[in-house]
Order: structure tokens, then sequence, then C-alpha cells
């Protein structure tokens, strides 16, 4: 877990996200990116603009933790 302050961007508040995010995310300086509020849960989930909005962020994190191991095993 990252720790960030809130700061003031113009008339807005926000915080720095890290390139190494960023990367991972694989996006950049003005790439289009979608923004969900997960109420309940009180989190923010930013996916890049190829996303499709009908992905679960839980099956993703979880597929791709799959993926990682298999490779990994070289399977």
């Amino acid at each position: 877990m990252l720790k960030r302050n809130i700061i003031r961007i113009g008339n807005s508040l926000g915080f720095i996200i890290p390139s190494t995010f960023l990367e991972e995310l694989g996006v950049s300086q003005k790439d289009e990116v979608e923004i969900e509020f997960h109420k309940e849960m009180k989190m923010v989930t930013i996916k890049d603009k190829e996303a499709t909005s009908n992905e679960n962020p839980l099956e993703v994190t979880v597929k791709k933790i799959v993926d990682d191991y298999l490779n990994k095993k070289g399977l």
C-alpha cells in the first residue's frame, strides 16, 4: 500500500500517481482513462481506455495473478 497526500490542483483536489503505476496500467500523459468510484468499498478504480466497462476489477486482478504464475512455471 502506498500513501499519498491530497493536494490542490487548480480548483480541484487530487494526488500524484507514481510513474510505476502508470507504466503498469499502460498509460502516459494525455491518454484517456476511465475512473470509477465504488461507494460501498470507498475505492477508486482507474482503467486504461482499452479496458471494457463490463470487466470486474477483482476478476481482472485474479486473472493477472494466475497468468503471471503460469508464465513463471512455463505453462
